[in-house]
């Protein structure tokens, strides 16, 4: 196995399988270190240069996603510790300037009309869904000794990927053993309705995220059951649904992310150009 960056040797970690398990990596710590996440080789399949420059997305909706998964998925104490709000406009200088303050420790800025709104996201989550996001001790493998956002690195390529994933537990049901697992990851969205939820599936590729997670733990040696979308609407009633992914289209995400580290590789290393910003000319194919 190809040895892990020395910025991550201090931390407390254990090979499982052909991955590394960091247990306590905070979500600060695994933004900034090295190795390329989904979103990365995603974004590098649409656009090249601004995954390549590595550059930090920053929007209102991700703030929201961001602070919307710290209290429903891993709670209040999280949530305490990674969000700040600002009150009144966020736009004055002084909130400005707070929020560049904020920012500096790490932590996730939104106002205090978003935090109202999460907080009522929470209370209004299905039972069936907050049971998905919020496992009992036993419903969870034993290496995990906390089943939120649990960080494993992984090499592909002689490249370095990793993965964050929102909750890992025991299959509900079914074959029950130490290396079969389910996925779980919370999303809030426009609409839970199933076409349009569908249609975030494609547009956000939510399904090559899928296959990433799937294979860093088929890489720690488990087997992936079922890979879980908790879905709920940002706006009231707050709507939420359950979706999973169908294996066979993780499958064809993992030949699309493949192809996709090959082109990265041959990038980095000086083998390829990349596809744009170049003086050739491609011809449109509908």
């Amino acid at each position: 196995m190809n040895r892990i960056p020395e910025t991550l040797e201090h931390h407390d970690h254990e090979v499982v399988g052909d991955a590394i398990y960091f247990p306590d990596l905070s979500n600060q710590i695994y933004h900034n270190c090295p190795g390329i996440s989904s979103s990365t080789i995603r974004r590098f399949g649409q656009s090249q240069l601004h995954a390549l420059n590595e550059e930090v997305l920053d929007s209102s909706a991700l703030r929201f996603g961001s602070a919307a998964h710290a209290l429903i998925v891993e709670g209040e104490s999280t949530f305490n510790n990674e969000v700040a709000c600002l009150s009144g406009s966020p736009y004055t200088n002084a909130n400005k300037d707070l929020k560049r303050e904020y920012e500096s420790r790490g932590l996730t800025v939104i106002t205090d009309a978003d935090r109202q709104t999460i907080y009522e996201m929470r209370d209004s989550l299905i039972p069936e869904a907050d049971k998905l996001l919020h496992p009992s001790e036993s419903e969870y493998p034993g290496v995990f000794n906390y089943p939120y956002e649990r960080a494993l690195f992984w090499f592909e390529r002689d490249l370095l990927l990793k993965v964050k994933s929102d909750v890992v537990r025991y299959p509900l049901s079914g074959p029950f053993s130490d290396n079969s697992v389910i996925l779980v990851d919370y999303k809030t969205t426009q609409s839970c309705e199933p076409r349009s939820f569908t249609n975030s599936v494609k547009k956000y590729q939510y399904d090559l995220q899928a296959a990433w997670y799937k294979r860093a733990y088929e890489k720690a040696g488990f087997k992936v059951v079922d890979f879980i979308f908790v879905a709920q609407e940002k706006k009231a009633p707050y709507a939420s649904k359950i979706f999973k992914m169908k294996h066979e289209d993780m499958e064809a995400g993992w030949l699309e992310l493949d192809r996709l580290l090959g082109e990265y590789k041959a990038v980095i290393d000086g083998k390829a150009p990349t596809v744009y910003n170049t003086p050739s000319v491609v011809e449109i194919q509908l």
